[in-house]
């Protein structure tokens, strides 16, 4: 990483704010330096504490992607016996290690573990809980305190209501915490701002966002309001970031991003790393792609990273399929296996199913046809969030699945002989999920599987011969989205618009078609999307759209 130098704004901060003690609330464009000024700040008050080796800063973010990003960053800028003094944290995460050391001040008992979205689905399903959201959070607090299974949803809220109830609590916090670092302010929900006033009442707290990344409409107005709260909540005024960008190295692709979120035309000039690419119609999409990919290739260094962008799940999953299969005549000479934004979780829910259908395989009976129904929509919901799962279902396939022999001639039938030979569960992911397109309430479910492409390849299943295959599976699986996904290590990556947000890529192709976007949103919250896409590339943005409607954000810029 090449020197820092700071500017005058950035050094207000790691000097000035930090040696003060008074805390700050920064706004500033995209890669205009907040998450090294972040950092700078860190190894700044690291230095003022000294040797007090047990306080530490605190880097707490509403995002794993932006947990990850500054966790990386920090990796390289500090050394290894300053890295003990940080924690990167998600608001979920730092809740659950207060509520470890202390839930038992509120009711909890000794021992507690998260229960993620997969695991409040199967608990759900196998109770027969009821949906509607107050009898729901009813339902999971009853949960957490007779078996200590804490809900995603209950985290925050518990954490907050064990600091409120202690005051020597929030010392204590205050004390081992005496700088907290926020990232994506803007994105910061009402829950985790109540849940941060009262964590960071007695420390230093140096929040950093932009508005203008804030894509949905409906949390503008909130978040005006939740802007003006910290800075009367401190006392302080706001200080805004302006002038250099040390993300993009081309000025061209900030004046395109700024043109997307005001709807003005734009002149893309040659050399300026911007480049339009009129693809005319959908069916030429694999064949667009391979071109661009095998163009930007070219151009792509040692460890530097593509990244496509595209409006919808369905065309993520669409263009993962065409460039792992590129047309005869492409300029690909090989498929290409791109990584694509996985729900870990629901990665699980594929692997839970199929071991329950393993076990079925060996011998079915009551009990194992219900677990299987259980583990199969909550898969399905894991995977489609349109499904709900209706009353007495559970029970209706589980005496669907009772009644079914391997061989039988049924689609089930044929898989669970299938499932009784030497094969591994990840080995049969693919016929699994095979025999679930001809489902029709599976279908999608299964589409969206086999779009994902080596599901399951490094699992490594638990053999506890106490256990049957699934509750071996499902007892040893560590909770996901708590503490953030895997970084990625692959070249070419692929995610919709909104999973973009907090990641950077060295050249990012940005897939506009109005037809796969939401009518839904307003158009200044597209303008909000567009422009948080293109602000993701460092080196080249490449635009890519479809025929002559290029749809009310894209059209404008390009009316020139």
């Amino acid at each position: 990483m090449e020197p820092f130098t700071p500017t005058p704004e950035q050094s207000a901060i790691i000097f000035d704010t930090i040696d003060s003690g008074k805390s700050a609330l920064v706004v500033a464009p995209p890669g205009t330096g907040k998450s090294r000024t972040a950092i700078e700040a860190a190894r700044r008050k690291v230095a003022v504490l000294g040797d007090e080796s047990r306080r530490q800063v605190l880097f707490l973010s509403f995002s794993n992607a932006a947990i990850h990003r500054l966790s990386s960053a920090a990796g390289v800028e500090i050394s290894r016996r300053d890295r003990r003094r940080l924690r990167f944290m998600t608001y979920h995460s730092l809740a659950f290690d207060i509520l470890r050391r202390y839930g038992r001040f509120v009711g909890l008992p000794p021992v507690v573990r998260v229960a993620d979205k997969l695991e409040e689905r199967l608990i759900g399903l196998e109770l027969g809980w009821v949906q509607d959201e107050d009898v729901y959070e009813g339902q999971l607090t009853e949960l957490a305190k007779a078996q200590g299974l804490l809900g995603f949803d209950l985290l925050i809220p518990l954490a907050e209501s064990l600091l409120m109830a202690s005051p020597l609590l929030q010392a204590v916090i205050g004390r081992r915490y005496p700088l907290i670092v926020v990232d994506e302010f803007q994105d910061t929900s009402e829950v985790q701002w109540s849940f941060l006033r009262t964590l960071g009442g007695q420390s230093q707290v140096i929040a950093f966002g932009d508005p203008n990344q804030i894509i949905y409409s409906s949390l503008h107005q909130a978040t005006e309001r939740r802007l003006n709260e910290f800075l009367a909540w401190r006392g302080i005024s706001l200080t805004p970031f302006s002038g250099h960008n040390f993300r993009c190295s081309e000025s061209g692709i900030l004046d395109f991003a700024q043109c997307l979120l005001r709807g003005t035309a734009h002149v893309t000039k040659k050399d300026s790393g911007i480049q339009v690419f009129d693809a005319k119609y959908r069916p030429r999409l694999r064949a667009i792609l391979a071109i661009i990919w095998k163009y930007v290739q070219d151009k792509v260094g040692h460890n530097q990273t593509i990244g496509f962008l595209a409006p919808s799940n369905s065309l993520v999953e669409q263009i993962a399929t065409e460039l792992r299969n590129p047309p005869r005549d492409s300029p690909i000479a090989f498929p290409v296996y791109v990584q694509m934004a996985r729900d870990e979780a629901a990665y699980d829910a594929v692997i839970l199913a199929l071991a329950a259908l393993k076990d079925m395989s060996h011998g079915p009976n009551e009990l194992k046809c219900r677990k299987a129904a259980v583990a199969l929509l909550a898969m399905n919901t894991s995977w489609n969030g349109r499904v709900k799962v209706k009353l007495g279902q559970v029970e209706k396939l589980a005496e669907t699945l009772n009644s079914v022999k391997a061989g039988d001639g049924s689609p089930f039938g044929g898989l669970l002989g299938h499932l009784d030979t030497g094969s591994t569960v990840p080995e049969q992911v693919s016929t699994f999920a095979q025999v679930l397109s001809d489902q029709k309430e599976f279908k999608l479910t299964a589409g969206r599987i086999l779009a994902h492409g080596q599901l399951g390849k490094n699992v490594v299943l638990p053999t506890d011969p106490q256990l049957s295959l699934f509750d071996n599976v499902r007892s040893t699986r560590i909770p996901k989205g708590l503490d953030g996904y895997d970084a990625w290590k692959g070249k070419t990556h692929i995610l919709t618009y909104h999973k973009a947000k907090g990641r950077e890529f060295d050249f990012v192709v940005m897939i506009v078609d109005p037809r796969g976007e939401s009518t839904k949103p307003t158009l200044d919250e597209k303008r909000r999307l567009y422009y948080v896409c293109a602000t993701r590339a460092k080196k080249w943005l490449g635009v890519v759209y479809f025929g002559d409607e290029t749809g009310l954000v894209l059209g404008p810029v390009l009316a020139s």
